[in-house]
């Protein structure tokens, strides 16, 4: 383990149940702890892009990753608006020029930089897209609005007739989670007019709500073949749906968003807990929190109440945010720990096991923006991604 100071935390995770570990400070506090461990993420792998995160059994950072990269930007452009800080705009400009280099000839999105020659991922396109895009709004750069346009055009041209995308997917597997693709192709749309990506992105959306069930849960929500969905993933369908909804103005699938979120705010404790995986019905298949669902449903709560104006989810939005924010490390001088949130609560649940995921922080980053623009009446500021 990477710090003998974590020796005490994981040790006394041995029920099931437990709550949060730590006191919550104030969210001001969090959040710059947790930024400044994206900086570290990114001068881990010498700030050519951001570490997919840090094994805490092996002690070491992973390979930069373009996909959460890509969709990182967008959080640290907000912070940098919100905060008054140029140095979160700096690092999201440098990391969107990085992922310059993480595609192929024809615009798709590489899973790792390793070859030019590997299989390029539609969802991380989606998600590099999203960052390119808002660097572009930021900056006026148009070499991020004309890389956005080829990836773009890439997933128009692989997609079939159907508006599945069979091929280049992670582990051949093709999932609902792609709303979140759709979610980006519509930003494509609203930044370029060309009805081609919002045509595109509509067809997988027709796909993804045939997928969801009466009760809000989505058939082919796995990653890998027959995986019970965790709720990161259940999160991702809800959101990408919510959010396309909400660009195309098309009640269905802003119905469909909210179906899951209702669905998992009757499931969340009353500590903010959400158990990390459903299957079938809503039933329970993981004893762990999937730490990156939980802020992901806070964030869509937060828009829910936004809209609706119905205090529960804005109470669910902030149960889930601080029990997150109550698992985070501060109490460590070790940096490459310091400011990190685990992929499972606790460490050792079957999500991201005793792995600091990049895209953990990053989400508890963007719902605390979110908490800060609604009480600052700064929402306007905030770029989607």
């Amino acid at each position: 383990m990477a710090d003998r100071l974590l020796f005490p935390y994981v040790l006394s995770l041995t029920q099931k149940n437990k709550p949060a570990p730590y006191p919550l400070r104030d969210l001001d506090e969090h959040l710059d702890a947790a930024l400044h461990w994206i900086e570290q993420a990114s001068r881990a792998v010498g700030g050519a892009g951001i570490s997919k995160g840090y094994d805490l059994l092996r002690s070491r950072w992973f390979p930069a990753y373009p996909e959460t990269t890509g969709y990182t930007l967008p959080t640290l452009i907000n912070a940098s608006r919100l905060l008054g800080n140029d140095a979160w705009r700096e690092l999201a400009i440098g990391h969107a020029e990085y992922l310059l280099n993480c595609v192929t000839e024809d615009g798709g999105v590489l899973y790792w930089k390793k070859s030019r020659k590997a299989n390029p991922i539609v969802f991380d396109t989606g998600q590099v897209i999203l960052g390119w895009l808002a660097v572009f709004r930021d900056t006026g750069a148009e070499n991020f609005l004309r890389a956005a346009m080829r990836s773009g055009d890439w997933l128009v041209k692989v997609q079939e007739p159907d508006g599945i995308w069979k091929e280049h997917q992670y582990r051949r597997v093709y999932k609902v989670i792609d709303a979140r693709v759709d979610w980006a192709l519509l930003v494509l749309f609203q930044a370029t007019g060309e009805t081609r990506y919002r045509d595109a992105a509509v067809r997988n959306l027709e796909w993804v709500l045939a997928q969801q069930t009466s009760d809000g849960w989505f058939q082919n929500c796995g990653v890998v073949p027959n995986q019970v969905p965790v709720t990161h993933y259940l999160a991702y369908a809800a959101e990408g749906l919510y959010l396309s909804g909400d660009l195309l103005k098309e009640p269905r699938y802003l119905q469909a968003g909210k179906k899951t979120a209702d669905r998992l705010l009757d499931l969340q404790r009353s500590d903010g807990y959400l158990a990390g995986a459903f299957s079938a019905d809503w039933k329970e298949t993981e004893a762990s929190c999937c730490l990156t669902g939980d802020l992901q449903m806070s964030i869509l709560w937060m828009l829910l109440w936004v809209k609706s104006g119905t205090p529960e989810y804005h109470e669910a939005a902030r149960r889930g945010l601080e029990f997150v924010c109550r698992t985070q490390f501060l109490d460590t001088p070790d940096l490459n720990i310091r400011g990190s949130i685990g992929g499972s609560f606790p460490l050792y649940g079957k999500y991201e096991r005793y792995k600091l995921p990049e895209w953990a922080a990053k989400f508890l980053i963007s719902a605390i923006l979110w908490v800060k623009a609604l009480e600052g009446d700064r929402l306007p500021e905030l770029l989607p991604g």
